[in-house]
């Protein structure tokens, strides 16, 4: 990974797509980036990369999941969003629920707890005090 967090989507051309991506990913990205060191926490993990779903529920190829590479400690997470909210939803509206989603991934049975050396309750704590203000934003 070129960097420690990185933040993507697949999304339908619309405008739905246009709320996800045109602020929201690279905002997530770079603030993830500014904020945060993933070396503060250990060895064992050195990118996470998170990919948001916003597509409609015909699509069925584009599933969540979490992966862990041991060799190149990295996590993979994809996270589907509610397409009901996000025909109806702001982008800030959005970006807060972006920021929800990728918290819960964090804690989420599966992804830290296959990481050893690795404090991830420390990162979970920090992602959530940099992600705090957009996550009550609503």
């Amino acid at each position: 990974m070129y960097a420690a967090f990185i933040i993507s989507s697949i999304v339908e051309d619309n405008p739905i797509g246009d709320k996800i991506d045109a602020h929201n990913v690279p905002w997530l990205e770079q603030l993830l980036n500014a904020q945060l060191q993933l070396s503060k926490y250990g060895t064992g993990l050195t990118g996470i990369a998170v990919v948001f779903i916003g597509t409609g529920p015909q699509d069925l190829i584009h599933q969540e999941e979490t992966t862990f590479d041991t060799d190149k400690k990295e996590l993979y997470i994809q996270l589907r969003l509610p397409y009901a909210v996000l025909e109806q939803a702001t982008e800030q509206e959005l970006l807060g629920l972006m920021a929800r989603q990728y918290l819960q991934a964090l804690r989420g049975e599966g992804a830290l707890e296959q990481v050893v050396d690795f404090d991830g309750e420390g990162l979970v704590r920090d992602v959530e005090r940099v992600l705090g203000g957009v996550m009550n934003d609503e």
